[in-house]
């Protein structure tokens, strides 16, 4: 999956030639965090914090000039997995950058959505726990998933070498634990 897939496209900014001042009215009306400053052709210039609104030394300042410029971006085309690792660390949300231009952010909202669509989460059917010695005995518990008629809907790695196997279509499941099992010995 891609970010692209998950980013929410234009949100709330303001001018880098706005003042101070609008940027905290934007902050205040929306309940921002931090509001992403632009340059009238959607060029991403930085951010402005509530700190930083509240600390600026004229409202009337631009927006620009205050605003810091951003560390991480996103590209559309980045792989969810690197928001997962930067959003977890420390940030709130993560700005989407295509050429330079603000397309849209990634929130942790957003991608918490994306992680519960890979995972199956909310989508019916049954988990199932597997311990593997080596890599290799996947392919075996799947060919024992296709032999039951089982239809896989995601595969998850648990703690050492446990995997958790998400599938539907299984009238016995324990039927389905035993030759897994017997497979994997």
């Amino acid at each position: 999956m891609q970010i692209r897939d998950w980013l929410q496209r234009d949100p709330p900014t303001v001018s880098a030639h706005a003042p101070v001042s609008e940027a905290q009215q934007l902050a205040d009306e929306a309940g921002l965090a931090l509001v992403l400053v632009v340059e009238e052709d959607g060029q991403l210039v930085g951010f402005l914090t509530r700190k930083a609104l509240a600390s600026a030394p004229s409202h009337e300042l631009p927006a620009g000039k205050l605003a810091a410029a951003p560390t991480v971006v996103l590209s559309p085309d980045d792989p969810l997995e690197r928001a997962v690792v930067l959003l977890q660390e420390r940030y709130v949300l993560l700005p989407v950058v295509e050429e330079g231009k603000l397309v849209g952010v990634l929130t942790r909202q957003a991608l918490m959505r994306a992680l519960a669509r890979m995972c199956g989460f909310g989508e019916p059917g049954t988990r199932i726990r597997v311990t593997l010695r080596n890599t290799e005995e996947i392919y075996r518990a799947l060919g024992v998933l296709a032999e039951h008629g089982a239809e896989l809907v995601a595969v998850t790695q648990g703690e050492q070498g446990e995997m958790i196997l998400h599938v539907r279509g299984v009238a016995e499941r324990q039927q389905l634990s035993r030759a897994l099992e017997e497979a994997l010995e």
